[in-house]
């Protein structure tokens, strides 16, 4: 087989099994479907807004497609797995299929289309169209175009940003046909100028100029702090602070050292205050010189008796 051949296989493989998915899986929001092949298997990861419809009770229906497409489809040690869309009102096949299944319940399809359209750009999306086509209200058939904001329909923006699909809704009148685009959220247009926003400045805060008192009292504050820091700065025990601590607590007394004796000549004669003062009635008391010396010496004398 060659190359052309294999991979055009592949691919109408692959569209088989994604109609075959989306109508299977109708009523559980399906989103689309991936087949990865791995060298031991094949993993097919089905994306849909409502997984456990999917997976099904106790798994039945994961086992239910795993045999389809292994017997159908000739998928060899298929893997299913199931993936849950995170936003599906920027998925366009989620909102193909969501249109179309209402159609077919009776829903007139201006409401409805008018409907998706605002909950589409309200989730986000840069613009969204969305595309009628069949017996609407008459016997003939024409298309209705609902649109807003900006799609991209040619280049490599359409093919890279543009999200697209189609869905149909079987009717009594005939076959309706449903077309949505969404142009994505993170979508990057070329020629498209985007201005950012200016950074706030901060406005300094004025300092107010403090009083010549003021910053002297805090100079002298400051000083004082730095004095206690140098007397504890070699104290690192902390036994050591105790002691400090206790000694302050303490109530010191000074130690008084007796001075000599001043001379007679040298030494000035007290002031008599006014009750030690002698009244002029009392006759005034005569002091006695003694003589320290001579009395070490009468006591020697004794002693040698």
């Amino acid at each position: 087989m060659s190359a052309v051949k294999y991979f055009i296989d592949q691919n109408t493989r692959r569209l088989k099994i994604d109609e075959f998915l989306g109508m299977e899986l109708n009523s559980a929001g399906y989103g689309g479907v991936e087949i990865r092949k791995m060298p031991t298997r094949t993993e097919v990861v089905i994306h849909a807004s409502r997984p456990g419809v999917v997976i099904g009770r106790r798994g039945s229906k994961i086992r239910e497609l795993t045999d389809i497409l292994e017997h159908d489809f000739g998928v060899r040690n298929v893997q299913v797995e199931v993936a849950e869309i995170e936003n599906p009102w920027l998925n366009a096949q989620v909102m193909a299929s969501r249109l179309a299944r209402q159609l077919e319940r009776g829903v007139r399809f201006r409401r409805m289309a008018y409907w998706i359209l605002r909950r589409v750009m309200r989730a986000g999306a840069l613009g969204c169209e969305i595309i009628v086509k069949g017996k609407l209200s008459s016997r003939r058939a024409r298309y209705q175009k609902f649109r807003q904001a900006t799609i991209a329909k040619t280049g490599r923006p359409a093919e890279l940003f543009v999200d697209e699909a189609d869905d149909i809704a079987v009717l009594k009148p005939g076959v309706i046909g449903v077309k949505v685009r969404i142009m994505k959220p993170d979508a990057k247009l070329p020629g498209v100028i985007t201005v950012k926003k200016p950074k706030v400045k901060k406005v300094k805060e004025r300092e107010l100029i403090k009083a010549p008192e003021e910053v002297k009292a805090e100079e002298a504050v400051a000083e004082e702090a730095e004095v206690v820091e140098s007397e504890l700065e070699g104290i690192t025990d902390i036994e050591e602070l105790k002691e400090l601590e206790e000694l302050d607590a303490l109530d010191l007394v000074e130690d008084v050292t007796p001075e000599p004796p001043a001379s007679d000549e040298s030494k000035p004669e007290p002031a008599p205050s006014e009750e030690e003062a002698p009244s002029e009635s009392s006759p005034p008391e005569e002091v006695a010189d003694v003589d320290l010396s001579e009395l070490d010496e009468l006591d020697k004398t004794e002693g040698d008796e």
